[in-house]
């Protein structure tokens, strides 16, 4: 404990997806930012696929990373932290989506979508839970990060699938539906090199996530 309280200066390279920028992150960084306020944190925001690129080669002390990785890497080590719920929204003044209560991704076939970028993870996943169930999405608009994308929902030009967390902190102006079971989820995972310890600031910043 006494090595952690002299943590008074230093730096973490903290990659994570923008979904998680704007939910699991600012109640955590904050805690974090509290405690070690002399600690600076320089956070990069990516897909999955850009992340684990940028700690291979060094770029990044730590990244929150959605699972399974696009290309599994055994120079990772990865730690689950979390399985979140996905859920749709969409603008109040449109009409709801499936019947109301619940979204079944089936109904997704008659709705026209606003879509992330190519190598978003929320894309990949999206995508192929419609294709599962026998039909090519239909794109409204795409190559957004998550704060255009939700802007574009609430103007109503279509329904998008988010996380939760995201649909609980910015969901102001959308309608939340969840989706019917057995529903989509992602697993989230902080990951790190094998071969290179991440420096003491950084395990904290790890081990107050993992609390968390």
């Amino acid at each position: 404990m006494q090595e952690l309280a002299q943590l008074r200066s230093g730096r973490i390279r903290l990659g994570a997806t923008p979904s998680l920028c704007t939910g699991l992150l600012p109640d955590v960084l904050r805690a974090f930012h509290d405690r070690y306020p002399g600690i600076r944190l320089l956070i990069e925001e990516g897909g999955s696929h850009d992340l684990v690129r940028e700690l291979a080669r060094g770029a990044l002390d730590l990244a929150l990373v959605v699972l399974p990785l696009p290309t599994p890497s055994p120079a990772l080590t990865t730690v689950e932290l979390l399985r979140e719920d996905l859920v749709v929204v969409s603008s109040p003044e449109a009409a709801a989506p499936g019947r109301g209560r619940t979204v079944r991704i089936s109904d997704l076939e008659s709705e026209r979508l606003v879509m992330f970028r190519h190598g978003y993870d929320l894309r990949e996943l999206t995508v192929a839970a419609c294709r599962a169930e026998g039909f090519e999405p239909d794109f409204a608009v795409e190559g957004g990060e998550m704060d255009a994308v939700l802007g574009f929902v609430r103007a109503g030009l279509g329904v998008a699938v988010v996380p939760r967390m995201v649909a609980t902190k910015s969901g102001r102006g959308l309608r939340v539906t969840p989706l019917a079971r057995p529903g989509l989820h992602r697993t989230i995972a902080l990951a790190h090199r094998s071969d290179v310890a991440p420096p003491r600031a950084a395990r904290e910043l790890q081990r107050m996530l993992l609390e968390r």
